[in-house]
């Protein structure tokens, strides 16, 4: 019967299809929960991994490194003032990922709840 929402199984009890339905949603919920959390990871010795306020101070930030000289100087220091600085291993949650990183927001820790962007090298 179409619109039927009961199956009636061999010994006579009714299962809900809807509640059924309802369990499936959650465990599938569930189990994409966990797999989204990865670390931070740092390389070259550094313990911290900067988070950037928005992919576009990211990508300035990288082109004035690449150019060298005063202009690799310079954005070195601007780093420091934009760029928070979280510990290596802090779960991350991946908001939006592209080539070059990912947006993130930070599980644990003392900036916890912080958004931001991270070089793809810097997230497992």
């Amino acid at each position: 019967m179409v619109g039927n929402s009961r199956i009636t199984t061999d010994d006579g009890a009714h299962v809900s299809i809807c509640k059924k339905a309802i369990n499936v949603t959650m465990l599938v919920a569930l189990l994409g929960v966990a797999s989204c959390s990865h670390k931070l990871i740092s390389h070259g010795g550094e313990t911290t991994i900067s988070v950037f306020p928005s992919k576009k101070d990211f990508d300035d930030l990288m082109s004035m490194k690449s150019q060298g000289g005063v202009a690799g100087m310079a954005a070195g220091i601007r780093e420091n003032f934009i760029a928070k600085k979280v510990a290596e291993n802090t779960p991350v949650k991946v908001l939006a990922s592209d080539s070059e990183g990912n947006e993130v927001q930070i599980l644990e820790g003392p900036e916890a709840g912080l958004r931001g962007y991270v070089a793809k090298d810097n997230l497992d």
